[in-house]
């Protein structure tokens, strides 16, 4: 089981990488196709940019679901993976340009991948352990509640921060 675990983790980072990375275009290449919109970036808001490692993330938990053995921590393992990279991208962004003073290029791109290294790292953690129910079973909870806040946040979101995309000097 824990090879099976290791490959998903191997792939899964070079797989939520690639798409996340040609994910930051889908919506305009789409022109701005409203379903497009929901799983990929319409914006370059902190909180749209997320969804460049969010959705990849989930259709790669949705894929070893699907083919692989089960694992008894699978839902716990995804929710985590998806918790990790929501909660990493904003502190990691909001941090470093409270001190740098601006966005960087290349330090978000570098926030972006080490969030998906992260993600799977304890994703991977959680699924070589032995089964814990209650998680699990909150973690589908969550997971449901984290695609509600996305496809809603998506074309509604609150005023705040994280969903106004910064201005260009």
């Amino acid at each position: 089981m824990n090879k099976s675990a290791k490959i998903f983790t191997v792939s899964g980072i070079f797989f939520t990488l690639i798409l996340g990375s040609l994910g930051h275009f889908f919506y305009e290449w789409s022109g701005n196709n409203y379903v497009v919109g929901l799983f990929f970036a319409t914006n370059e808001s902190v909180w749209e940019h997320i969804k460049l490692a969010l959705f990849p993330i989930f259709i790669s938990f949705l894929l070893y679901g699907l083919f692989a053995r089960a694992h008894s921590n699978f839902f716990a393992a995804f929710f985590m993976a998806m918790l990790t990279v929501i909660l990493f991208i904003p502190l990691a962004f909001y941090g470093y340009t409270a001190v740098a003073g601006k966005s960087i290029i290349f330090i978000d791109i570098a926030i972006f991948v080490i969030s998906v290294i992260l993600a799977y790292l304890v994703s991977y953690s959680l699924l070589t352990r032995r089964s814990i129910p209650w998680l699990n079973f909150i973690s589908v909870i969550g997971i449901a509640v984290i695609i509600i806040c996305f496809m809603t946040f998506t074309y509604n979101p609150p005023d705040w921060k994280i969903f106004i995309p910064p201005v260009e000097n």
